[in-house]
């Protein structure tokens, strides 16, 4: 009798354990359910501010804790991330430049500048070891390599120009190489004097004494107070989706919180995730290029100074009212 009992009690505790399994299981799966998709258009799958707060946010499971299911999708920024938001194929674009983003405003397209990304400019010039330009001032009169017209590091290069002006000394020349492969073999080949770079990339060049860095961004005045980069949103998807768009940016703030708090956990999932092939200790030293004001999501900095840039290059063929300002600039799903 005894025997049975246990057995009894095996079959129960048994039947008990199978039920609290499937009980769970189908939790999971109502969760997963519950959670809202989101597609995010990421314009790269290296940079700190760009691809790194995603990585965390995936990691950490800040996007689980605010229902929301994302799907990031890396494309080659600009226009490629404007096009996929006003299409509808994504609900959200990271870091994209503001010229692109009001430029479609300005053609009617449903979109919405959500939060900043950073304000400054976080780019970095360098010259070969060898070189005899040590400091700001001796870039007077040397060629400065950027992107493409109408980029952020040409408005730098710009800006370095006026900077130089100012102290009574000659500009600098601005030359068109590209990314930063290709500034770097300018700068290799003498097509440029110095050559520009973003975090982490050719940090491990200058810690090994190869290349020396002569302008960090925070030292280009006229930017300092410039949001160059945002993320946007389709303003239809966040008028229906209000919440899973709050929840989105909640993510993202935290994760880009974890990030200026932990750098060392953040490095290694970056390395992991990203697949950088950059020894840990040059990677570490990106932190030295960021500070949580420059990328605090709010508010939008030196807008109207973009606006007139953004007519000097064409993007625009005039100012925005403050009505378009007003329907432009939508920062309600922070919180």
């Amino acid at each position: 009798m005894k025997k049975r009992s246990l057995k009894l009690r095996s079959r129960e505790l048994l039947a008990l354990a199978l039920l609290l399994a499937c009980l769970i299981g189908t939790s999971s799966v109502w969760a997963a359910a519950a959670r809202t998709k989101l597609i995010l258009v990421v314009p790269h799958r290296v940079l700190f501010t760009v691809a790194v707060p995603v990585y965390v946010a995936q990691e950490k499971g800040f996007y689980r804790e605010n229902n929301v299911d994302v799907d990031a999708v890396f494309t080659r920024g600009g226009g490629e991330n404007v096009q996929a938001v006003v299409s509808g194929d994504a609900q959200i674009g990271l870091s994209t430049g503001v010229f692109a983003v009001i430029s479609a405003f300005m053609k009617k397209a449903p979109i919405k500048i959500a939060a900043a990304e950073s304000t400054g400019m976080d780019s970095f010039w360098y010259v070969s070891a060898n070189s005899p330009i040590r400091r700001f001032e001796d870039l007077a009169g040397k060629k400065l390599a950027y992107s493409r017209p109408g980029s952020s590091t040409h408005m730098a290069v710009l800006a370095i120009s006026d900077q130089l002006k100012a102290k009574g000394l000659k500009p600098a020349e601005p030359v068109s190489l590209g990314g930063i492969p290709e500034s770097y073999t300018g700068v290799r080949t003498g097509q440029a004097d110095a050559g520009w770079s973003v975090p982490p990339f050719n940090l491990d060049r200058v810690e090994k004494g190869e290349l020396r860095i002569v302008v960090r961004g925070d030292e280009i005045t006229a930017l300092k107070e410039i949001t160059g980069r945002v993320h946007f949103i389709n303003s239809e998807y966040a008028a229906k989706q209000p919440d899973a768009v709050r929840g989105f940016f909640r993510a993202h703030q935290r994760a880009v919180e974890f990030m200026m708090d932990h750098k060392e956990e953040t490095t290694k999932i970056w390395i992991r995730k990203a697949d950088l092939k950059i020894a840990e200790s040059a990677v570490l030293k990106t932190w030295d290029f960021y500070n949580k004001p420059a990328m605090a999501a709010k508010p939008i900095r030196g807008l109207q100074q973009t606006i007139d840039d953004a007519i000097r290059f064409n993007f625009l063929k005039q100012p925005l009212t403050q009505a378009e300002i007003n329907s432009l600039i939508d920062l309600s799903y922070l919180q």
